[in-house]
């Protein structure tokens, strides 16, 4: 389908600029509220009322030693600017609780990105949980172009963590914990669908987590575009370009840089979205990083040879955006379809 998918939403945008100034920030905030945007377009009135349903019980957060806070379903209330429909407090919402994965994992007890020796089988206890659990927002799957070995896929991942809490929210269980497997699912389905975050290239032994290590520059251009309209800063490595593509900013302030992205994208395929298998969403987003990620001017090595960085061409940015664009649409008509057809 070549149509756009934006509902218009014009007058919530500029609200929203005007109550929130811009501090742009990341695929983490402006783009997962850019998938959960698409999403609620496509949800039903039943797997809308629902989702709200549960948000309602998010609860606030505090570390037991009082050092963060992680915003609850009290908190973003407050953060409504006034003036809004109740569907659009809803829209709004629903696009907040996409961006509490990244909150939690930012500022909890546990950050760690390697799943704990031995752990097969994930904790569920919900919000009582006292782990961030960095490692459910990617799978590592490894490749390499200089006959480096490839270790093995680690597990738990975010593929595991999808089908895991797809089929738990469909299972009637305690609405506690279906409220923290929805917000959960709201971000991973988003995170899976970065390329990125579905591959690690391996050279000379060592990964590069996920183009984490893979240090770029931009040109005069191309950083006045991120400092301007598209972040805070200009990213100065792989994996942050990537990240930011759809723009930076804080949770509430990003909402209207997420609907105002939303309103440029393309409607995914009917053919894509009906493909409802996690690890294929995985596999795509694998193949994109070997074939558009990993390509010139981004060589073998994580620094090229006589040079500090890869300096980012606007041929290779051009294509980035437009894989961001596709990525974010389909990511967002897939997280509707699994919440309409799992969520009880």
């Amino acid at each position: 389908m070549n149509q756009s998918i934006f509902r218009p939403l014009l007058a919530l945008a500029l609200t929203l600029t005007i109550a929130y100034p811009s501090q742009l920030r990341a695929w983490g905030n402006t783009g997962h509220e850019a998938v959960a945007y698409i999403a609620w377009q496509q949800m039903t009135p039943a797997a809308r009322a629902r989702a709200i349903e549960l948000i309602k019980l998010v609860p606030t957060l505090t570390k037991p030693d009082n050092s963060a806070t992680i915003p609850g379903y009290k908190e973003w209330v407050s953060d409504l600017p006034p003036g809004l429909s109740d569907d659009d407090k809803n829209l709004y919402l629903f696009m907040r609780a996409a961006t509490w994965a990244d909150s939690i994992k930012h500022k909890w007890l546990k950050d760690s990105d390697v799943p704990p020796a031995g752990r097969t089988v994930e904790v569920h206890i919900g919000f009582s949980d006292g782990e961030s659990h960095g490692y459910w927002h990617f799978i590592d799957t490894g490749f390499s172009r200089d006959h480096s070995t490839v270790p093995p896929t680690p597990a738990p991942n975010a593929v595991t963590q999808i089908v895991f809490l797809r089929d738990t929210i469909a299972s009637g269980e305690d609405p506690n914990l279906e409220a923290y497997d929805l917000i959960w699912l709201e971000h991973l389905v988003g995170d899976i669908h970065q390329p990125l975050h579905g591959s690690v290239r391996i050279y000379a032994g060592k990964s590069d987590r996920g183009g984490n290590t893979v240090k770029i520059k931009l040109t005069t251009a191309m950083r006045k575009e991120f400092e301007g309209t598209l972040s805070k800063s200009a990213p100065d490595e792989l994996h942050a370009f990537w990240d930011d593509l759809p723009g930076e900013g804080e949770p509430a302030p990003a909402i209207p840089n997420a609907i105002n992205f939303a309103g440029t994208l393309t409607a995914a395929s009917d053919s894509d979205v009906a493909d409802t298998v996690p690890a294929d969403w995985a596999s795509e987003s694998f193949k994109l990083a070997k074939t558009d990620v990993y390509k010139s001017p981004i060589g073998k090595s994580p620094q090229p040879a006589g040079s500090s960085a890869y300096l980012i061409s606007t041929t290779y940015y051009n294509h980035a955006m437009s894989d961001a664009k596709n990525r974010v649409s389909l990511a967002g008509a897939r997280l509707a379809k699994l919440l309409n057809e799992n969520l009880k």
